[in-house]
């Protein structure tokens, strides 16, 4: 078992090497750099480099695109959304690290090759889920602090600030993680972004519906004209509002949220204590195959019965 679980770590290992010594093989020379400026013309290097999301490298080894570019793609928004400085190259590497230390992990835990084979794909799998969790978790994180800058806006703007002197103070009274996006925004607009650029790139980057609804809002403004803060102030009003109505519903599912966990909570505690009723009849969950397909086929369907329920007592508002 130990060459085994030696001879995977160093190839997790050499391989981890390999593709990182190529991230850096595939940077091109200044000279091919310009080269392909030059074929291309300067408005294509003007469009490459707008000011929405973080252009990155394509994940390739050797000349062949180890992912598509629509995968790619999606790597960087969510990366972007998470607020990590991985770049798509960065982030697959991880992610089959990760799978390769499961694998063995299990393996050596559970000497079974299929439940250690297995085990290579959830973990590749689980840094994804990590990575949508912060983007949820970043997401709210900003969310929470719009209406405050809504406010801030709208009391600038009635000060006699403009739109963009407004969001600079905004930036130095907030915390992270907005004033840091704003901050962002404002330097799109201080290397040659147009305002309506930038603020489109800052909705891109935080994929929330409610910054959806700010922003679209100022960009008619500005394109038909009004008053930008009492317009800022109606927005905030009705989040405030909708914030309202989400806790009443949380409190009005919270019995049903309960349910969830104990329900799912119950066949990890009858087994716990059929662990220590009876160890000898367990065992058998343990040390034979079979039982390692039962436990795994009980965990399947526990993660599914959770996520049932938890899809049915969520309520968008």
């Amino acid at each position: 078992m130990f060459p085994a679980l030696t001879a995977l770590t160093f190839g997790a290992f050499a391989f981890t090497i390999t593709l990182w010594v190529t991230r850096f093989a595939a940077i091109p020379l200044p000279s091919e750099r310009l080269a392909r400026l030059n074929r291309n013309g300067p408005d294509a290097a003007a469009d490459q480099q707008g000011p929405g999301l973080r252009r990155r490298a394509n994940v390739s080894f050797g000349g062949i695109n180890l992912v598509s570019a629509n995968l790619v793609a999606k790597w960087n928004v969510q990366l972007e959304r998470a607020g990590l400085t991985l770049n798509a190259r960065e982030y697959l590497i991880m992610r089959i690290v990760v799978g390769v230390a499961a694998m063995a992990i299990v393996f050596f835990l559970i000497p079974t090759p299929v439940v250690a084979i297995l085990a290579a794909p959830a973990g590749f799998l689980a840094v994804g889920f990590w990575v949508n969790l912060r983007v949820g978790s970043r997401r709210r994180k900003l969310e929470a602090q719009l209406v405050e800058l809504l406010q801030m806006i709208a009391s600038g703007l009635r000060a006699g600030f403009g739109l963009l002197q407004a969001l600079e103070s905004a930036s130095e009274q907030l915390p992270a993680p907005l004033s840091v996006e704003i901050r962002r925004t404002m330097r799109d607009t201080a290397i040659g972004a147009s305002v309506d650029q930038a603020l489109q790139g800052l909705n891109e980057r935080v994929g929330s519906p409610d910054f959806d609804i700010v922003i679209t809002a100022i960009l008619i403004q500005r394109s038909v004209g009004g008053n930008l803060a009492e317009i800022l102030d109606n927005v905030a009003h009705t989040m405030r509002e909708r914030e309202r109505i989400r806790g009443e519903i949380r409190t009005l599912t919270s019995q049903q949220r309960m349910t969830g966990f104990v329900i799912g909570g119950i066949p990890v505690g009858l087994g716990l204590a059929f662990m220590l009723i009876s160890p000898e009849f367990m065992k058998l969950l343990f040390t034979d195959s079979l039982g390692h397909y039962v436990l795994g086929a009980a965990a399947v369907m526990e993660c599914l019965g959770f996520f049932v329920i938890s899809r049915i007592v969520k309520i968008e508002v």
